[in-house]
């Protein structure tokens, strides 16, 4: 039987700085979100209190925002401010809206933008106390509010001036790059395949079709499947339907012993492929097929891949171009 393998990482995260002095925090690159959410100061909340938590009081940088639609607008110190309010990793927080330089990267080859996000003053302690890291830097392309909240927006128009181009490398052993400005060619073992997103406010793109052991299931249907290219999703989630069907296609049993077909996610025309062992975990208490049930919301992508396809291929999102390349990670 194939032997338990150290167990893969539920999320990546990485460190960003904010403010001047630079504060740093832990957060998760999330393409599916479009703005930096941090715990503020005025937080006072456990869950707040055991992460970093963003002092605007230390920073002289810092213009404190009373209205998303008017974010480039300091508050006057008798002005009412607007809160926010939003769904934040499956709960509901509130935040203050500020403005500060934010940026990526080690001290060398660091890209530095200044925009908008949003300092919450509440968290609660399911699930934000025993995370591991303390915020989201939404990398999506566009942001629910204002276009100043959004990194790659700022990018365009920062100073030197960078590409809205970044990629995504997660290593074999749990560790992980993200390259902003452009990509490293060396991380792409064959040529880039493009698909264009489907809109360009979202890094959805369209799959033709899933593939079974090289035969198209004809599961998408002739417009394809919508499919979000998700840094922040731990598994592959497809609709309740459509995840009945591939997992009896797949005939996995319940040990996960016996061999189980290759799934290709068909993009452009090719056949981006996982082994078994790139969509099943195994470790000391059994297995898990690394694929899971999307919220039957409205909104909702027909696929959204996450983690168990990003760590096989090496992901590069252009914004510029309206495109998201894939090829097998080297």
């Amino acid at each position: 039987a194939p032997r338990p393998a150290a167990p893969l990482p539920m999320q990546y995260y990485g460190n960003i700085s904010v403010g001047t002095p630079p504060q740093s925090f832990r957060v998760v690159f999330d393409t599916s979100s479009g703005s930096l959410v941090l715990p503020g100061s005025r937080c006072e909340d456990k869950a707040c209190a055991s992460h970093q938590r963003f002092l605007a009081e230390k920073s002289s940088t810092v213009m404190q925002i009373g209205w998303a639609d008017e974010p480039t607008t300091p508050l006057a110190n008798e002005d009412d401010r607007d809160t926010k309010s939003l769904s934040f990793l499956g709960a509901d927080v509130s935040g203050e809206y500020m403005r500060d330089a934010v940026c990526v990267g080690a001290a060398a080859g660091r890209t530095c933008a200044t925009i908008d996000l949003v300092a919450l003053t509440e968290e609660s302690e399911d699930p934000f106390g025993s995370l591991a890291f303390d915020g989201v830097l939404g990398l999506a392309p566009s942001s629910p509010d204002a276009g100043e909240f959004n990194f790659l927006n700022a990018l365009a128009h920062s100073s030197p001036k960078a590409k809205r181009v970044f990629s995504v490398y997660l290593a074999p052993g749990g560790s992980g790059e993200l390259t902003v400005g452009g990509y490293r060619k060396d991380r792409a073992a064959e040529p880039l395949v493009w698909a264009a997103v489907a809109n360009q406010d979202s890094w959805r793109i369209t799959v033709d079709d899933i593939a079974i052991a090289g035969q198209k299931a004809g599961i998408c249907g002739k417009a394809g499947c919508e499919a979000s290219v998700d840094t922040g999703a731990s598994l592959i989630y497809t609709s309740s339907a459509m995840l009945w069907n591939l997992l009896n296609r797949l005939n996995i049993d319940d040990a996960c012993v016996q061999p189980s077909p290759k799934i290709a996610f068909v993009v452009a025309g090719k056949h981006l492929e996982l082994e078994m062992d790139d969509y099943v975990e195994r470790d000391e208490a059994g297995c898990r097929v690394m694929i899971g049930n999307t919220a039957n919301a409205e909104k909702s992508p027909a696929l959204v891949l996450g983690y168990p396809f990003l760590r096989k291929f090496f992901a590069v999102f252009d914004a510029d171009a309206g495109r998201v390349g894939f090829a097998p990670a080297s």
